[in-house]
């Protein structure tokens, strides 16, 4: 299930302020992060998504064989 997350927000979370702190971990990898901000939560967003789809990309163009 590449690119599927899920994240639990802690309480000290502040929507209105764009302010998150909680847990992220990436389904496929099982690979987890306690984040204290938001800048931390989308910075591992930003680094496994290019992990999946750097994976992902050399799949759908390796050549084909018969």
């Amino acid at each position: 299930m590449r690119g599927a997350f899920v994240v639990h927000l802690g309480n000290s979370s502040q929507p209105a302020q764009n302010q998150f702190e909680g847990l992220v971990e990436e389904v496929d990898s099982g690979k987890q992060l306690r984040f204290r901000s938001t800048e931390e939560l989308l910075q591992f967003l930003s680094e496994q998504l290019q992990r999946t789809l750097g994976t992902t990309k050399d799949k759908h163009t390796a050549p084909l064989t018969k």
